[in-house]
């Protein structure tokens, strides 16, 4: 089949990746350049993680994607992942909690995850301010991936195996006529089936869906350390801070020379143009975050930040499903802020749904009934 995918972030490339190697012709639109700066996908450094999922169908897919993406950290640019560890200040252990969730699941494997005392903590990881209050788990298995980088990398890879790029091409129509999907940008497109990964901009192009949605504006500030080598990712892991109102992340010393830490809460909405620029409210924030919970991070320099969109559904599940009546059009993304680590298993669940073959890991993120006004629940 002839088949477009819109949108060149990790749901995408994924895709397209996918699909060719099943055989298909494949185009991939894209509005700006690879990785485009204003796509969600588009950053320094994402988590990849097991912890956090209540559904079997998260870890499976999170452990499929862990192992793809080493072998392409090895067969591309050996720079995209990173197994640093991960250490989880937690607040609540109580039945049902997260921490208690990840503690029953994880922390009898072998390779499993410990509950750290405070001395111990303290002792391996200095840099951080903890208290008694304070209930501690290192998982060895959290890394980070290099997302802007693997990006580009993967496009380097797609193009090498037939993958058709038109970049810095907007799309604005997509119409379902007769046998054809219509795109409209700088002219007019027909393909067989088309995929719609287009991050926050899915509001615009299938409207039907998005009012169903929440784009939410997401910031991360940049600290460049006095003592780099404190901080790398040998001594510092990925970590997170969660507590009732908190929920803190971040990273170690990263190749772009800082220290990345990011507000994971998601208060404010926004538009899919807004600015990405860091607000001067959440870059002292983060500064006073710091000097109370990374005291060895306090006399760092703040030079920078930027912003990050997640486009939310109303449980927070991604969505791989034919869009609202159609046999066409297929809508894979809304990454709920958790989407980028998958991008190595998320493109076989894809490929499948587009074909219409059955796969227990898309059920899940089937439509169905799911576009209310529900609570979210993953982080």
């Amino acid at each position: 089949m002839r088949i477009t995918v819109i949108g060149a972030g990790i749901f995408g490339m994924a895709a397209a990746l996918e699909l060719r190697r099943r055989g298909h012709d494949v185009t991939v639109f894209e509005q700006e350049r690879i990785p485009c700066p204003r796509a969600s996908s588009t950053d320094v450094s994402k988590v990849i993680r097991r912890t956090g999922y209540p559904e079997q169908t998260y870890r499976e897919l999170v452990e499929r994607s862990q192992h793809q993406w080493l072998i392409w950290h090895e067969q591309l640019s050996r720079a995209i992942y990173y197994q640093t560890g991960m250490l989880m200040v937690e607040r609540d252990f109580s039945p049902g909690s997260r921490a208690q969730n990840n503690w029953e699941t994880f922390g009898d494997r072998k390779d499993g995850i410990r509950k750290l005392s405070l001395e111990e903590a303290r002792k391996r990881f200095p840099q951080f301010g903890l208290d008694q209050e304070d209930i501690l788990f290192h998982d060895p298995w959290t890394g980070y991936l290099r997302s802007g980088q693997a990006l580009t990398d993967l496009a380097t890879l797609a193009r090498s195996e037939g993958v058709q790029f038109r970049e810095e091409t907007a799309v604005t129509k997509i119409e379902e006529i007769g046998d054809e999907v219509r795109l409209r940008s700088d002219e007019l497109h027909a393909y067989d089936r088309a995929v719609v990964a287009a991050g926050a901009w899915v509001v615009r192009l299938l409207p039907e869906l998005g009012r169903h949605l929440r784009i939410t504006r997401n910031q991360m500030a940049f600290f460049q350390p006095k003592q780099p080598e404190a901080f790398d990712g040998t001594q510092f892991p990925v970590w997170s801070v969660t507590s009732q109102g908190e929920a803190w992340y971040g990273f170690p010393y990263l190749r772009e020379g800082y220290v990345k830490i990011a507000d994971d809460l998601k208060l404010e909405e926004a538009a899919p143009d807004a600015d990405r620029e860091p607000t001067e409210e959440f870059l002292e924030r983060a500064r006073q975050f710091v000097a109370a919970r990374i005291p060895a991070l306090a006399e760092a320099e703040l030079i920078g930040g930027r912003s990050c969109l997640y486009t939310n559904t109303p449980d927070d599940h991604f969505i791989i499903d034919w869009a609202p009546s159609s046999q066409r059009v297929l809508i894979a993304g809304c990454g709920s802020g958790h989407g980028f680590k998958f991008g190595g298993s998320i493109g076989g669940v894809i490929a499948d749904a587009l074909e219409d073959k059955p796969n227990p890991l898309g059920d899940l993120f089937r439509i169905g009934d799911r576009l209310s006004d529900k609570e979210s629940h993953v982080s």
